[in-house]
């Protein structure tokens, strides 16, 4: 059922889309401004982050609307109206938006902000162009003094109204002097809530904001490709972040203090990409109607996860976050206009904020990777946490019910001595693309540095003096153990149900002994359950999407396994794959109730045995079975232990 329900949904171009060129490149013309003015701006605080820089939001006056913040549930989010006599430029180059200029935008109302010893008062704000920052904003107060800056924004005309200019799901951060003011100069930059705010241009002012692009839609022989990199695309490099630390049992109403240990630490980060292939993408908002080419509301997800390489180089995964749903493409830098289609050519941006969903429960882009397959980048819509009666409309109260859930969670134990003692952490994102030609350079990883500060965390990053070299493409994996390596010890296996890699070490203990250790990473192998009342898009059910449930490794005669060990990304010993040696082979298989080794996760192997390393050796990964159907087996030939005469494998440890 799952075989033929997927080979159902291959891509195929929209025949009232005919194949076009490549995306326009944004014209070399001076720089022009648009005036802009009225409208509302939006401002939420993350009420975790303020709690962790002893900030609280005062009065509030004059707000449209007000939701008060609760910590760990939702954001403090308050609305206020433009005052009308105030304008701020818009500067376009040809058709692209490339900065913020002069002139600012006043609002009635405002906010105070208290800290110990004084408090910010943000009554009569006003919003104007960053300094030096091409596409940022600065919040400033009556006196014209900036306290907070925002940035990462999604922006452009809207295509209701070709007349409102909006930037939206900003970081919102420290200013300078709101850094100084607080005694930590190196608070600059920290991230406490989000920002948007539309304003209109006149109609007699307004000129086209985007040019109407044409390519062709993904289809055979088309290459669709994606690619991750690190920028600064409004003024601030991409970055990682570590918004809150609690839940309980913990004391303190659920936050984490300066001794507790079992606090879940959330993190998050920024991410870019950009369109290097020759194909459109769609790019459409869950629930926003059926598009072409697929049919459906398509959109890329993204994930992101956390790995420790400990003192004794093992490598484990530590954290692993739900599903962001993509909803919109700024289309930055090839002159197509912003909106739910991604064209060669163009760059993108998603902010931490967005990726931390926003104003907390009232935007909902998040929710389990249960609902994905994920080698066809398709979603299950129906019967998923926002559609549980199939109608195809979000349920009322649905979604992420407070600022944990769906968010990729890390023990605080995992980042703290001794475990943390000449470890090094791997921060880890992935697009998946429906269509994608190459998912390895959809993924990129940094390497990070989670500091505990009192009750407060926060990410540090490893080469953040040299943000162009800070960022990786690929998987976190491929630094545990290079793949050009030779001989071959990290290799892909690939099947029709998508694509995993292991990666293996052997490490001489001497007496004859070795370690040996496999990380095997399932990058989005899935064998899929779909309810056959609904096995296509838009209504696809998918009742299961179990990836391994078996790993084995062979032994020759008169070889033995011992010291058997297994580390999965969940931290529940309960529910660990059961290891043993015997038949020729060492196995280790997933318990009956589950935890089967799922798209996006890495769990490791180990055993040590009293055989060197020799190549050849036909590694087995069994995918679980799906109602109907048996278990699928597959063999991938790497290195593992040879005969107990056998020399020494080059290329391996002898530490």
């Amino acid at each position: 059922m799952a075989c033929a329900a997927i080979a159902a949904q291959v891509a195929v171009a929209d025949p009232a889309s005919p194949p076009g060129a490549d995306a326009p490149k944004p014209s070399p013309a001076a720089a022009r401004a648009l005036q802009v003015h009225g409208g509302a701006a939006a401002i939420s605080f993350n009420p975790d982050a303020l709690a962790a820089l002893a900030l609280n939001v005062g009065e509030v006056n004059g707000a449209s609307a007000r939701t008060p913040g609760q910590p760990g549930v939702r954001y403090d989010a308050s609305t206020f109206a433009a005052l009308g006599d105030s304008t701020l430029e818009i500067l376009q180059r040809g058709s692209a938006i490339v900065g913020i200029g002069e002139g600012e935008l006043r609002f009635r109302g405002g906010f105070v902000l208290a800290y110990p010893g004084g408090a910010a008062d943000l009554r009569g704000f006003a919003l104007r162009g960053g300094a030096g920052v091409r596409l940022g904003i600065d919040l400033v107060n009556a006196r014209g003094t900036a306290w907070l800056s925002a940035d990462h924004a999604h922006y452009g005309f809207g295509k209701d109204d070709p007349r409102e200019f909006s930037m939206r799901e900003m970081n919102l951060r420290l200013a300078p002097h709101f850094a100084q003011v607080l005694g930590h100069p190196e608070l600059t930059g920290s991230a406490i809530g989000t920002l948007e705010f539309h304003a209109s241009a006149d109609a007699n002012e307004h000129a086209e904001t985007g040019a109407t692009c044409r390519a062709p839609w993904p289809a055979a022989g088309l290459v669709t490709d994606i690619e991750v990199f690190n920028s600064n695309l409004s003024g601030f490099w991409d970055s990682v972040y570590a918004p809150r630390c609690g839940l309980p049992p913990l004391p303190n109403g659920g936050a984490c203090t300066a001794t507790s240990t079992n606090g879940k630490l959330v993190l998050g980060a920024d991410a870019s990409l950009r369109n290097i292939g020759k194909t459109a993408i769609p790019w459409y908002g869950h629930f926003s109607g059926n598009h072409p080419p697929y049919g459906n509301d398509q959109h890329p997800f993204l994930i992101w996860n956390l790995y420790r390489v400990d003192s004794a180089g093992r490598i484990k995964q530590i954290g692993a976050s739900g599903v962001k749903h993509a909803f919109y493409s700024i289309n930055k830098d090839c002159g197509c206009a912003a909106g739910n289609v991604f064209w060669p050519g163009c760059e993108d941006i998603y902010s931490f904020s967005s990726n931390d969903n926003g104003g907390g429960i009232t935007e909902q882009n998040l929710a389990p990777r249960s609902e994905i397959i994920p080698y066809g980048a398709t979603w299950g819509r129906c019967g998923s946490v926002w559609d549980a009666d199939c109608d195809g409309k979000m349920d009322a109260g649905s979604g992420a019910q407070d600022l944990y859930q769906y968010r990729m969670q890390v023990t605080e134990s995992d980042l703290l001595a001794p475990l943390s003692v000449a470890a090094q952490y791997f921060f880890e994102f992935w697009y998946i693309v429906r269509d994608d030609a190459n998912i390895y350079n959809t993924m990129g990883y940094r390497q990070i540095q989670p500091r505990k500060n009192g009750a407060n965390w926060s990410v540090g990053l490893v080469n953040a003096n040299a943000p162009d070299r800070d960022f990786f493409l690929g998987p976190a994996i491929n630094r545990w153990v290079d793949p050009s390596a030779s001989p071959a010890m990290n290799r892909e296996l690939a099947t029709p149900l998508g694509r995993a890699r292991v990666a293996v070490k052997a490490t001489d203990l001497g007496d004859g002994r070795w370690r040996y250790e496999y990380a095997v990473m399932n990058f989005d192998y899935a064998h899929a359950y779909i309810d056959p009342a609904h096995a296509t898009t838009p209504d696809l059910k998918l009742l299961s999407n179990h990836g391994f449930a078996r790993f084995s490794v062979p032994l020759p005669a008169g070889v033995s396994a011992t010291e058997l060990r297994f580390d999965d990304a969940d931290g529940d010993s309960g529910n660990d794959w059961i290891g043993a040696a015997g038949g020729g082979a060492v196995t280790w298989t997933a318990p009956a109730a589950g935890n089967t080794l799922d798209w996006g996760t890495l769990y490791h192997f180990e055993f040590v045995a009293n055989a060197a390393p020799v190549a050849g050796s036909a590694i087995t990964l069994v995918g679980a079975a799906s109602p109907g159907e048996g278990e699928l087996s597959y063999a991938l030939v790497l290195s593992g232990p040879g005969r107990r005469s056998n020399s020494t494998l080059p290329g391996h440890s002898t530490e």
